[in-house]
């Protein structure tokens, strides 16, 4: 079963939602507009991710418990592992390594079919992640609004880009070096992390308005879309690549792979269907076919044409 379809995956995240709230007592700091600000910056970064994984998108529970693990479970391991004045290192490594405790859960849970998903994943649970770290920094500060906008326009990017690079690299590499792959993935996040804090110690803004921006407001967004553009056109690749076997052995049919990688054979096939279930059912089974045929080169074609949609990668595991 993927992740967030048992109780015992969200145990971890209620416990450590109780230990946040207890100690922070968020609602009593979410005005109106505290909360829209963050709305925004979720959903400007979510939407980046949310069309990303267009082709073979994760159950939305899936997503969620991602976001949630960002938000409460590692920001809890960070707020008790990290000690006081921590050296930047020493953030960085914490902060990533609790990231990819919630990462790693995914993978094994068969969660992760390509280096999207993986990108995609990990940048939903930094996205939660950076989220939950932003309205810390506000908590109790005379001008909390300023700092959300603030760190919404500079830095709303940053976790989401260390956490998603990582995992695609994670995923990539597994093939050639196993657990060496997810070694150098991790190397990779927490090395874009440290420099990421070590920057914050130079004043840019007073040495360089425009470096300042470009540090901090320009590269991290170009950065994660022009690889959202690289991940989604690969898999949309490896799809047509597969597809070919997928027909030929009648997993699919031709229909059934145009509906998934053209837009407008979907709404084609939509015209008329008003019912939000079944327009969503309709989704669901296209993600579905999606990931049978992205793992065709990895399951027996018998079990691939059994699969049922809540069957479907519940049990593989990507790492093997």
């Amino acid at each position: 079963m993927i992740i967030g379809y048992k109780l015992r995956d969200w145990i971890p995240i209620g416990i450590s939602a109780a230990i946040l709230f207890y100690y922070l007592d968020p609602l009593a700091y979410l005005t109106p507009l505290v909360s829209l600000i963050f709305l925004i910056n979720f959903c400007i970064v979510g939407s980046l991710l949310w069309w990303a994984d267009g082709y073979e998108r994760e159950p939305g529970r899936t997503i969620l418990w991602s976001i949630l693990w960002g938000g409460f479970v590692a920001i809890t391991i960070t707020a008790l592992i990290t000690p006081g004045n921590s050296f930047l290192f020493l953030a960085a490594v914490i902060e990533e390594a609790s990231k990819l405790l919630g990462l790693f859960w995914i993978f094994k849970r068969g969660s992760i079919h390509s280096a999207t998903d993986a990108l995609v994943m990990g940048g939903y649970i930094g996205l939660g992640f950076t989220i939950f770290e932003d309205f810390t920094y506000s908590v109790g500060a005379d001008d909390a609004v300023g700092i959300l906008i603030y760190r919404g326009i500079f830095s709303v990017f940053a976790h989401t880009l260390f956490s998603g690079i990582g995992a695609a690299v994670m995923y990539i590499l597994w093939k050639k070096l196993h657990g060496g792959g997810v070694v150098l993935g991790f190397i990779i996040s927490y090395m874009i992390h440290f420099l990421w804090n070590l920057s914050l110690n130079f004043d840019l803004a007073t040495f360089n308005p425009i470096v300042h921006i470009v540090v901090y407001a320009f590269w991290p967004p170009v950065v994660l879309l022009l690889t959202c553009i690289f991940v989604r056109r690969k898999e949309v690749d490896n799809i047509r690549r597969n597809a070919e076997l997928a027909i030929s052995s009648g997993l699919v049919t031709i229909d059934v792979v145009e509906q998934i990688i053209n837009r407008q054979a979907r709404k084609s096939r939509l015209k008329g269907v008003w019912s939000p279930s079944k327009r969503n059912e309709y989704k669901r089974s296209l993600f579905t076919e999606a990931r049978k045929i992205l793992e065709i080169d990895k399951t027996p074609l018998e079990s691939l044409a059994s699969d049922s949609i809540e069957q479907s990668g519940s049990e593989a595991d990507p790492w093997s």
